[in-house]
């Protein structure tokens, strides 16, 4: 019997394996220039590069067609079809990895890790707690790492390339004050709460120069040349707070109308309600976004009871309100000094450990604990900033005297329906494994 032949063709493809998931490529054979080729994989998108070995011109490439021919009757200048890695990284095995280092984490550390540390070394290493001179350098890279290692597409370019190539954000790096602000909220609920003064505070503390004019003054004349500067930076943070509020009030209004211009009957109410759930549902994505609707809702809900309260028992529910709103007000007030002096404590221990020896493992547990604090502190100094400056803006919102009464009231009918549905938000349960 005689044996099967099969015929072959001229050579027009080559394989290769994607070193990051492992998967067969084909791809056509490009034309010989001597240079590095790079070739997308179908499967994850990874880049490869291949350095392709072509044999000398006018050699033979030949093989024997008898089907039991010996792989030693092929000749060896065939064009080579495996990768051949030139510098370049995966995801798998980054080509450097000084970003992960100046985070502390590992090449494979999950998002959720990245950003834990971020949170702890930028507290740590933040200028205003920190008396170090290169602190600010340091904070600098931090976020510059964290900006890069927490954006998936820019995570992969780094991984890649390196910082061979430019794997900034668009638009260049953002000023680090800035981005730390975004922990709490970030742009999607600037509309409803404005941006939190924290990040301006940390900014201008930054950026004032020092002043070398009173190194001559006596003490009398630099405590009065302080409460001058003093009472000039109130009054801007005043203005820029009624600014803000002003704004906001503008936002709200506009937002109600949705309701208030309408029948305002029970059809009008459920529509309106749905409206604000699907937006809840977007916002509570954001960081902290559960916790700030959450702090909405209840400032909302209150300042609307408060309102429609005056035309309930003699006036006794807006009291019984008001009575809640100061309780209210002295105990998260209370519970923000309690953080603001955990965190002072944990700043003192890590202190005294850094002038005696002490056990790593031991130090670590100091500094995320610190910076577990340090995160809690800043959350409860933004959530008693938020409420307050929101209870101005419903006041104003619900005290309009060229507003008639009966639209005022929608106004607080349409806020407790946004109250309630905020208080009502659930964070979704993590995915399992």
């Amino acid at each position: 019997m005689s044996p099967t032949i099969i015929e072959s063709r001229k050579p027009q493809y080559l394989t290769a394996e994607c070193i990051s998931c492992n998967t067969p490529v084909e791809f056509l054979m490009p034309k010989p220039n001597g240079e590095v080729i790079y070739i997308e994989c179908y499967a994850c998108k990874q880049v490869l590069s291949i350095d392709i070995q072509y044999p000398p011109k006018g050699a033979a490439s030949s093989t024997s067609s008898t089907p039991n021919s010996s792989n030693s009757n092929t000749k060896k200048d065939a064009p080579s079809s495996k990768p051949k890695r030139t510098g370049t990284g995966t995801d798998a095995s980054p080509l450097e990895s000084e970003l992960y280092d100046i985070l502390g984490v590992p090449v494979d550390a999950s998002p959720s890790l990245i950003k834990k540390n971020y949170r702890a070394l930028a507290l740590q290493n933040h200028p205003d707690k920190n008396p170090d001179p290169e602190a600010h350098a340091k904070f600098q890279k931090i976020s510059e790492a964290y900006q890069i290692l927490s954006d998936p597409k820019l995570r992969s370019d780094y991984n890649m390339y390196g910082q061979n190539k430019d794997v900034s954000p668009e638009g260049g790096f953002v000023n680090p004050e800035a981005f730390f602000k975004q922990q709490f909220g970030g742009d999607r609920f600037v509309d409803i709460i404005g941006e939190i003064s924290i990040g301006r505070d940390m900014r201008d503390a930054l950026n004032e120069p020092e002043d070398e004019s009173t190194a001559d003054l006596s003490p009398e004349e630099k405590a009065k040349r302080e409460a001058s500067v003093s009472e000039i930076k109130d009054k801007a943070r005043d203005e820029a707070r009624q600014a803000r509020v002003d704004k906001l009030v503008k936002n709200l209004i506009h937002k109600l109308s949705i309701y208030t211009d309408g029948p305002c009957d029970y059809a009008a109410a459920k529509a309106y309600q749905e409206i604000i759930r699907l937006e809840a549902e977007e916002l509570k994505a954001e960081s902290y976004g559960v916790e700030l609707l959450h702090a909405i809702g209840f400032t909302y809900t209150l300042k609307a009871k408060q309102y429609l309260g005056k035309n309930e028992m003699l006036g006794l529910g807006s009291w019984f309100h008001g009575v809640r709103e100061k309780g209210h007000i002295l105990s998260e007030t209370v519970s923000t000094l309690r953080a603001a002096m955990d965190l002072q404590q944990s700043f003192t221990q890590l202190q005294e450990a850094e002038k005696e020896p002490m056990d790593e493992a031991a130090k670590k547990a100091l500094e995320e604990a610190a910076a577990s604090k340090g995160i809690r502190a800043l959350w409860k100094g933004s959530k008693l900033e938020v409420e307050g400056v929101l209870r101005d803006v419903c006041d104003k919102t619900l005290s309009d005297p060229t507003v008639p009464k009966t639209t005022l009231i929608k106004r607080a009918s349409a806020l407790k329906i946004i109250g309630a549905v905020f208080e009502a938000v659930k964070a979704d349960k993590p995915a399992e494994p």
